[in-house]
């Protein structure tokens, strides 16, 4: 079951679109069930994929999103991914002024 709230303890402006900050949009959009399913396929996803030692600078959330959206044929937010990632409490790095942030995660283990 994910803990939303503690997702959001962790990182309290977290949206459904990414992490909020103030050169980002703003929204009140909350992680309805619609959402909470998105995050659940994307733990599903990441569980399938191993945790590297290096964080991977070279790809944001808003592309490994996309990575999983082309997979497995369905749609998810790019704060879900984040809320994901931060309910399997693998490693991530907040991008300065960007909704984004960068994973542990090798690209090549991403594309496999």
């Amino acid at each position: 079951m994910i803990d939303i709230k503690n997702i959001l303890q962790t990182e309290p402006t977290l949206t459904p679109f990414g992490i909020e900050g103030p050169n980002t949009f703003h929204t009140d959009a909350k992680f309805d069930q619609d959402y909470i399913n998105q995050i659940e396929t994307c733990i599903e996803w990441l569980n399938t994929r191993t945790v590297s030692k290096k964080m991977n600078r070279n790809i944001s959330s808003y592309g490994i999103k996309h990575i999983i959206e082309h997979k497995l044929d369905t749609y998810v937010s790019n704060g879900c991914f984040i809320a994901a990632v931060i309910s399997l409490g693998i490693p991530y790095e907040k991008i300065p002024d960007s909704p984004n942030i960068f994973v542990a995660i090798s690209y090549k283990e991403l594309k496999r």
